[in-house]
């Protein structure tokens, strides 16, 4: 799973180290702990990777196949200033919403879902209790 965090029309990046996406530009993520909710472990990746906090407000995307699938959440900036965390990626920061659409070294999902974060709106989660959420549309 994945967060878009826009603020003051900046994008947060980070440059990935490793996999298909070495070298590249994409927005922070990562994988869910045992028992974590996917907000939660998209909020806690961002602060891992970027030492930036968030806090996500609804979903924007979903991608599934038979081997995995991804989540995208729409996170608001809460405080801190973006710094690498010297593994997962080398460098970590915020760059304007419109280079990020022109950079070759971006990859094409960053650039599609920012793309729906910016005409479209996420879809917002429904706390059920007994940790349980359901995502209704805006």
């Amino acid at each position: 799973m994945g967060a878009i965090v826009i603020r003051n029309n900046k994008i947060l990046l980070v440059r990935h180290t490793y996999g298909s996406a070495k070298g590249k530009l994409l927005n922070p993520g990562g994988m869910l702990k045992q028992n974590e909710l996917p907000a939660d472990a998209v909020a806690r990746e961002v602060l891992e990777e970027t030492g930036v906090t968030v806090s996500p407000v609804g979903l924007l995307a979903l991608r599934c196949s038979p081997s995995n699938w991804y989540m995208a959440f729409l996170a608001e900036y809460v405080s801190g200033e973006p710094k690498s965390d010297g593994s997962e990626n080398s460098e970590a920061f915020f760059m304007d919403c419109g280079e990020l659409l022109l950079r070759e070294d971006a990859t094409d999902m960053v650039k599609i879902l920012l793309k729906i974060a910016l005409e479209k709106k996420p879809i917002i989660p429904v706390d059920l209790g007994n940790s349980r959420t359901i995502f209704i549309s805006n």
